[in-house]
């Protein structure tokens, strides 16, 4: 049996990639949990261990059941985990449409415990606004730590689900974004969009 493929549980990962109005982004779920959302472009390159083995490239416009496996069923991905990246692609889907702020898909971000603080403070920025690394620090009770804020933004495994792109400097410039500013201010744009239509 070849050790490379064989499949070790819930530590197995496996990736897709959808296109989006920013780019291609890749989804990897290990288990019955996304564990990372990369952009096309992502700095820093995430690691191929992070990545996994690639099952499909998926398009915004196929909906359910997009993804497909390139390898045999033996060693391929459980169903649970075709189920699961599939619907991780229709609810960004659904964000990038405007119709989704907020996600369901279950999610396990690893890092450090501080990270993780981060990441959970994150995801308490509502959806349209945005927060300062300084904004951030003092949420986690220390305002002066916003450059280790900064480090543990850059290190977000799973972008725009963890929304890193909603903070900003304390003077509100767009900076240090995965993907570039460039991507960092069409996501805010979009959602800027969206929910000054929805509040008319």
């Amino acid at each position: 049996m070849d050790s490379a493929r064989t499949n070790t549980g819930d530590d197995e990962r496996f990736h897709c990639v959808m296109a989006t109005p920013i780019g291609s982004l890749r989804i990897v779920a290990s288990g019955s949990a996304v564990t990372g959302i990369y952009h096309e472009k992502h700095d820093p390159c995430p690691a191929q261990s992070l990545l996994g083995i690639p099952i499909g490239v998926l398009r915004t416009s196929e909906r359910g059941g997009a993804c497909r496996t390139a390898t045999d069923e033996m060693y391929g991905p459980t169903h649970t985990t075709v189920e699961l990246l599939d619907a991780a692609v229709r609810e960004i889907d659904g964000y990038f449409e405007g119709s989704r702020r907020a996600f369901d898909i279950p999610i396990e971000p690893r890092g450090t415990p501080f990270q993780r603080r981060v990441w959970a403070a994150l995801a308490q920025i509502p959806y349209g606004e945005k927060r300062s690394y300084r904004d951030v620090a003092a949420a986690l009770g220390n305002a002066s730590m916003g450059r280790a804020i900064g480090a543990a933004v850059r290190a977000n495994p799973l972008a725009i689900v963890i929304p890193g792109h909603r903070v900003v400097s304390s003077a509100g410039a767009v900076v240090g974004y995965s993907a570039g500013t460039d991507a960092k201010v069409a996501l805010l744009e979009r959602e800027g969009h969206f929910a000054s239509s929805r509040a008319r």
